[in-house]
């Protein structure tokens, strides 16, 4: 029997809500699965590279590694991956395989485990619950980790519209890891803390412009990141004054999100930016998802 899972991919941050607040967004990472004799992972499509070496890849080894966990030896997978994802642009990759690899083990191994659980695992994986409970969830997550759980709360989101602008270039997110300060004066903290609380406020009522306008207050990465990524500030600025409620960094970037009203029109901003990639989406309302059938689709 295959099985096919069907992961979001997801914006983290939104500006202020610094590794707590993720997003799903409608780009997906599709992993048909079957088991083999032996391990074989196939890559289709372009957001995704050639498969070097199958016994590092982040999907099988996070599988094996959740079920020997639980006493469990995970059998032989072929996996067939194809991403809409692009890697290292801020938009969740990792986090989808991750979330896919615990998916994986739960179904295979026959662990049983309840998605809390699973989102114990993979929060452990990443560092951080952001992008995996979006990834695991659907909607908007706001989370909290700590040295023996996770806690979060979802929101739906479902009237939101994101514009979500993506550079042709990469950033890894140990770089933009690089750049932020070791230590924050009171000052910030306290600003960005109250920024962060009015962000969820805005989320949890469902106030788009709300929720824009705390998305510019943040001061633990965004000031230290910008740097990072070309014709962002000009960006920010065009996109803000053109009338998106609010922009920032997704997750470590170089991608550029944006809250917006649903008339908003994208062709102005298109002609400025035309190095950008432009998509205009509404939530992914549902999370990860596995189902089985019987005929493969790459046969």
């Amino acid at each position: 029997m295959t099985v096919v899972l069907k992961i979001p991919a997801s914006t983290a941050n939104v500006g202020p809500g610094f590794d707590s607040v993720g997003v799903a967004l409608p780009f997906y990472l599709t992993v048909e699965a079957s088991l083999h004799e032996s391990w074989e992972i196939h890559h289709e499509g372009p957001h995704l590279p050639a498969v070097e070496d199958v016994q590092t890849h982040l999907i099988m080894q996070t599988a094996k590694e959740l079920a020997r966990l639980h006493g469990k030896v995970l059998r032989p997978l072929r996996l067939y991956v194809t991403s809409e994802i692009p890697l290292a642009r801020g938009l969740g990759s990792s986090a989808a395989a991750i979330v896919a690899a615990c998916l994986l083990a739960n179904h295979f191994a026959e662990l049983a485990l309840e998605k809390d659980a699973l989102l114990e695992f993979a929060s452990s994986c990443e560092g951080h619950p952001d992008n995996v409970a979006a990834a695991l969830y659907g909607g908007c997550i706001v989370s909290y980790q700590s040295s023996d759980q996770v806690l979060y709360s979802r929101f739906e989101l479902p009237s939101f519209q994101w514009l979500v602008a993506i550079p042709p270039t990469e950033l890894k997110t140990e770089k933009a890891r690089q750049v932020l300060p070791t230590s924050y004066t009171r000052e910030q903290a306290v600003a960005s803390s109250a920024a962060a609380n009015m962000l969820v406020a805005g989320l949890a009522t469902g106030n788009a412009e709300l929720v824009g306008k705390m998305m510019g207050s943040d001061q633990f990465h965004e000031p230290y990141r910008m740097s990072l990524i070309p014709s962002s500030q000009e960006y920010k600025s065009i996109v803000n004054g053109l009338g998106a409620y609010g922009t920032a960094i997704s997750g470590a970037g170089p991608t550029l999100i944006s809250v917006i009203p649903p008339s908003f029109d994208v062709t102005s901003i298109q002609k400025k930016f035309p190095h950008f990639t432009l998509h205009k989406v509404s939530t992914a309302l549902r999370g990860a998802e596995l189902v089985t059938q019987k005929i493969s689709m790459f046969s």
